[in-house]
């Protein structure tokens, strides 16, 4: 079977959906040693990455650049006209070239899953193919355009608004919709009646093998943190993305460290935000004790997070995925059988999941004193969340490993294949 794939980034770029791709391909090779995977990937704001790294055994990798045109024209990457030209171009141009027996394309953004749509349209030749929908952009984007002044507030909204209608046409002509959670399903139903719930999770083979050979103190080391007696908080996620607030925890650990706690804080991440961090550390004093280690490979990132003793987690005041939205972290977080301090609206999904299995405290955005008597908490009596992931751990496992939806997708992509290839095969 050949599968093609468009996506804006993968592997060696880090991100959610980079690692959620690399995983699904990855395993689809497993299960199959004739199982052929081709990866488009274009984001005009990357950093400059060869053609084909990434490439393994059966999975092939091919970059697309940008060429003359400055990122910024490119901007914001869901809404731009001109980036949806350049996805159409690829589109066509990937798919004469390898004749695919399926398509799959992963949003954010929504160009290379609108570009899809058009280039079948275009090509006049029909193709199954699949749409990854793991986030509710639009609404997102709405909410941003309501924080605007008028004259960005209106034309925003009108870009989203046709920008997701063609999205829509796109998942509604799709063969097969993949999302990570019930709510989203329920969403996608509307559109569509072939909704496959994949959720993000975690990859267990590879938590084990961190388990087995883990150091705490050589993991410090190799990442230049001396002081290996702290108390360690560790935020683990894109600074780039406006959703996610990890400075909101500076001020609270300031406090407490004038008590007496001896903390550090690690944030494995980097964009924009970092500015931020690195000037109110600096502003109230524990620039020293403030570690941004910028983005690691997953294996890294996961053995920093056994070296933790605490995980720090926000989602944005009234942000529109609050209800359903649960990031891969977290379950990173359980995996690596660290207590959660979580700050999002009240009834969120996360903090529901915090609070259910007492693994940790949540505090809403209208009560951010309480950060810091939540922090005390934890660490004053660690005993209490440990058990209760301890006691809950083997469930966990059981709930979030992600092979469990992969190998569904995987069942379901092979139902696409077109019967001539499959009597090839």
């Amino acid at each position: 079977m050949k599968l093609l794939i468009f996506a804006k980034q993968y592997l060696p770029e880090i991100s959610a959906q980079s690692i959620r791709i690399s995983q699904m391909a990855r395993r689809f090779c497993q299960m199959d040693k004739d199982f052929k995977v081709r990866i488009v990937a274009f984001n005009p704001e990357g950093r400059k990455i060869g053609e084909s790294e990434g490439s393994e055994d059966n999975i092939e990798v091919k970059r697309y650049r940008r060429i003359l045109l400055p990122s910024t024209v490119l901007k914001p990457q869901s809404l731009n006209p001109l980036l949806l030209t350049k996805w159409i171009c690829i589109a066509l141009k990937e798919i004469r070239a390898l004749d695919p027996d399926v398509i799959l394309t992963t949003t954010p953004p929504f160009t290379p899953s609108i570009a899809l749509y058009v280039a079948i349209k275009i090509s006049g030749k029909r193709f199954a193919y699949a749409v990854d929908y793991r986030d509710d952009l639009s609404s997102v984007i709405y909410r941003m355009a309501d924080h605007r002044k008028f004259y960005i507030k209106y034309p925003l909204k009108i870009a989203n608004t046709l920008m997701s209608y063609l999205l829509f046409k796109s998942m509604k002509n799709a063969a097969l919709l993949i999302t990570v959670n019930e709510s989203l399903q329920k969403d996608l139903q509307k559109l569509n009646d072939r909704v496959l719930l994949v959720p993000n999770g975690l990859n267990l083979k590879e938590l084990e093998e961190i388990t087995v050979n883990f150091d705490r103190n050589r993991v410090l080391t190799k990442n230049g943190i001396a002081d290996s007696n702290s108390k360690i908080v560790s935020y683990l996620g894109d600074l780039d993305m406006p959703y996610y607030m990890p400075e909101a925890i500076l001020k609270p650990m300031k406090a407490l460290r004038d008590e007496g706690y001896n903390l550090i804080y690690l944030i494995i991440g980097d964009g924009k935000r970092r500015i931020i961090i690195e000037k109110t550390a600096k502003e109230i004093g524990i620039e020293g004790f403030v570690y941004i280690l910028g983005r690691k490979n997953h294996h890294d990132a996961m053995e920093l997070l056994k070296a933790s003793d605490v995980a720090f987690h926000t989602l944005q005041e009234s942000d529109p995925q609050a209800g359903h939205a649960i990031a891969t972290k977290v379950f990173e977080y359980l995996g690596c059988k660290l207590p959660i301090l979580v700050v999002s609206d009240e009834g969120s999904a996360v903090s529901e999941l915090v609070n259910e299995n007492g693994v940790g405290l949540s505090v809403s955005w209208d009560q951010l004193e309480g950060i810091g008597f939540a922090l005390r908490e934890i660490l004053d009596h660690p005993e209490v969340y440990m058990d209760n992931l301890e006691r809950n751990y083997s469930d966990f496992l059981a709930r979030f490993d992600r092979n469990k939806g992969i190998d569904r997708l995987y069942e379901n992509l092979r139902a696409l294949e077109p019967q001539t290839a499959r009597t090839e095969n």
